[in-house]
């Protein structure tokens, strides 16, 4: 199941008032400080690194970067305590490693002089090359499963942009478009590898699209104007929003296993953006709930609003976890809001002035970037108590 950050990196890597509820309606108990956040470094001879994707072991991978923008980017892991290795990169010399699975396999692509190579990594680091259907080129894979399904998208022997799914025996399948249309693209992909979600094109407009056990590609239900579901957790309940009309607000939503939407509570006719889904249903992004400032928010599991606290200031939550304990960025430093109320700044590098979290495991660990003394990102981790 793919961990992908949030913010801008959503758009650099995958290629995407009326209500509001105090913070004193929360729930839980006092957290113990927050260790950290430790410098996970660069590659060497690197500038820059981030991480993309950590699993509840404490792996993660992620990149590391050198040179002015556009960066060359090298996929890399770090183990549980932080120590970093370069993942092999057959054929070429840079690529993306964007998620990693509970076994520590982890997904990504090569860059070769010609073409995208989808790529798996295990957890030695040993590289394969995912084998393409004659014809297809240009792939990407972009999250694995549990069971070792990769998914990801590459262009068609007629240059049509399709989903497709790598399965560990070694066959690649196309996963096909909308009927009557040419295009689609996968996201995600649940823990057991029975759903894969996506975004597809029918009449002219984006809709949110999945593929369960196998089957040909569905649109989620109810059919609307559009709809889009970017996030899937490991047991496979889906968090996007679908538009009734081209002028409409957007909804936010869940579609649980069997499809059945569940609305999300969202009265504000401004923008709203959902991010990610924790294990137990959480639910976070962020919108226009009080103009003019853009807040971050959460949903619990029965889908009830809540508004993070953050003074009118304006803030992002960007991940969640099974008890509820949100992540993002606020007033430039990464920060954690709890199911009690309590909003906590986690902490800079020394002689850093920024920071930004954006994953957190359901075990407590943050992972995001932090700014060092001379002005590089590197990506760091922090450990909730």
């Amino acid at each position: 199941m793919r961990n992908l950050i949030a913010g801008h990196r959503r758009s650099t890597w995958s290629l995407t008032a009326a209500l509001v509820v105090l913070a004193g309606a929360m729930t839980g108990t006092a957290q113990a400080t927050t260790a950290g956040p430790v410098d996970l470094g660069t590659l060497p001879g690197d500038d820059d690194s981030t991480v993309l994707a950590v699993n509840e072991s404490g792996v993660m991978v992620g990149l590391s970067l050198a040179g002015p923008t556009p960066q060359r980017s090298r996929p890399a892991r770090w183990d549980a305590n932080g120590q970093i290795m370069a993942l092999p990169t057959p054929g070429g010399t840079e690529g993306q490693v964007g998620d990693v699975n509970s076994h520590g396999v982890s997904a990504g692509y090569v860059l070769t002089p010609t073409a995208a190579i989808p790529t798996r990594w295990d957890a030695d680091g040993t590289a394969t090359a995912l084998q393409l259907a004659p014809g297809y080129h240009n792939a990407t894979a972009w999250a694995i499963s549990d069971t070792g399904v990769v998914v990801g998208n590459w262009l068609t022997p007629d240059n049509q942009y399709h989903a497709f799914r790598w399965d560990p025996d070694g066959q690649a399948i196309d996963l096909g478009a909308l009927p009557g249309e040419t295009w689609s693209m996968v996201n995600d992909i649940s823990a057991d590898g029975s759903v894969i979600v996506g975004s597809a094109v029918r009449a002219g407009a984006g809709r949110a699209v999945r593929w369960v056990d196998g089957g040909p590609i569905t649109e989620l239900a109810p059919l609307s104007w559009s709809s889009g579901a970017h996030v899937i957790n490991k047991h496979g309940v889906i968090a996007g929003s679908k538009r009734e009309a081209s002028s409409g607000p957007a909804v936010p939503a869940t579609w649980d296993r069997n499809g059945t939407i569940h609305p999300m509570q969202w009265t504000s006719p401004h923008s709203v953006w959902v991010y990610h889904i924790g294990s137990t249903g959480y639910v976070v992004g962020s919108g226009y709930a009080n103009p003019p400032r853009r807040q971050a928010v959460l949903w619990d599991p029965a889908g009830n609003l809540t508004v993070l606290p953050d003074g009118n200031l304006g803030a992002d939550a960007e991940a969640v976890n099974a008890s509820g304990t949100a992540v993002g960025t606020f007033q430039n430093q990464a920060t954690a809001w709890f199911r009690n109320g309590e909003r906590r700044q986690l902490g800079k590098l020394p002689g850093g002035n920024r920071g930004q979290a954006y994953r957190i495991t359901d075990g407590g660990r943050v992972v995001g970037t932090a700014a060092t003394a001379t002005g590089k990102t590197h990506a760091v981790y922090w450990t909730l108590g």
